[in-house]
């Protein structure tokens, strides 16, 4: 008799990727969901608990999006796998998943190697700071040829007091703004996300993006607005798209129209609820939701492309200004003594 049932475990995020990808190739090849989950537990790639638990809950009739649980997962994707499951477009949904992922990955690659060479520049410039500051200074002060007093000598040793100053005012501001943030709507998130200067533009494509292409979808299938937003409501909980699905049929009810709703967000852009207006018009609104989202998803990812070619000349101007700020606080006073003495 068993008393103590296994809990199944849950993936990581970097084998979830690896996961939906093999899941996905053999739904594309023609396999069942049973099918394509018995062939990756037969495998022995992945956590064969994880994957008995998936098998357990279709063969009981839940949905996917519920099976998948217990792969790491975002609640974004598991609000499309819910939607993919409606519109009967699940393996296109997996298969954009899966290459959004990888184009994402190769992107935060590129972000770090970007990064890296300028933070180990400036880390050593710190460092050097540090380094003249505990050494080379007290030796100059005990000389003679320098005066405590001067600004750029202060600087120097007040450096160390500034820097840690500013780190924890940065961590203290970092910690209020998320427990702020955390007791916000997901409405009100996004609203603010949304007013970020350089990142909101591209945050307001991304978010049009993903409603742009899960409305079109289900409008493909010939679903009504009001079954549309029946939909979206049946999501996860707390999260925008069954926040914004709730304010929408709360319009509708009240006798509001939905392209004026919409234009209320930020989160959105102008072009999205007009798009939907003269779509519901001339009836080919799930064809023209495609395509703009594939339009913005485009734009988004230029548009990433752009900032990170960006970062790293902006990083090597700062820290080329921090050497010669260092370099002239440190040896302005010198210069000065020297000239002081000549005369």
């Amino acid at each position: 008799m068993t008393f103590f049932k296994k809990k199944a475990g849950k993936l990581s995020r970097q084998t979830a990727e690896s996961f939906l990808a093999t899941f996905t190739i053999l739904l594309e090849s023609g396999f069942s969901l049973q099918e394509s989950l018995h062939v990756m537990l037969r495998s022995g790639q992945y956590d064969s608990s994880v994957i008995q638990s998936q098998i357990s809950e279709l063969s009981q009739g839940q949905r996917l999006a519920q099976a998948m649980k217990n792969v790491h997962l975002t609640p974004s994707e598991i609000n499309q796998l819910y939607l993919a499951e409606t519109h009967g477009n699940l393996v296109d949904t997996l298969r954009r998943m899966v290459d959004y992922q990888s184009l994402f990955n190769k992107q935060k690659q590129l972000l770090y190697k970007t990064i890296l060479y300028p933070a180990l520049l400036l880390l050593f410039v710190f460092s050097a700071l540090f380094g003249m500051r505990s050494f080379l200074l007290p030796q100059l002060l005990a000389s003679g040829m320098i005066d405590g007093h001067h600004w750029g000598i202060q600087l120097v040793e007040q450096a160390p007091i500034i820097l840690l100053i500013g780190i924890l005012i940065s961590v203290v501001l970092l910690l209020l703004t998320q427990s702020v943030f955390s007791r916000k709507t997901a409405i009100a998130k996004a609203e603010f996300l949304s007013r970020i200067p350089l990142f909101g533009s591209v945050y307001r494509c991304w978010q049009t993006s993903f409603f742009a292409l899960e409305w079109g979808k289900l409008f493909r299938q010939g679903l009504e607005t009001n079954q549309i937003i029946l939909c979206m409501k049946e999501t996860n909980k707390a999260t925008l798209i069954q926040e914004l699905a709730s304010v929408l049929e709360q319009t509708l009810v009240q006798g509001g129209k939905l392209t004026e709703q919409l234009e209320q967000y930020h989160f959105l852009t102008p072009e999205f609820a007009l798009i939907v207006f003269q779509g519901e018009v001339k009836g080919r609104l799930g064809d023209e939701l495609f395509v703009y989202s594939q339009l913005l998803s485009e734009r988004v990812f230029q548009r990433v492309e752009k900032a990170i070619q960006w970062i790293q000349p902006v990083i090597f101007l700062f820290v080329a200004l921090l050497i010669v700020g260092i370099y002239a606080a440190m040896f302005l006073p010198i210069y000065g003594n020297i000239q002081g003495v000549i005369e």
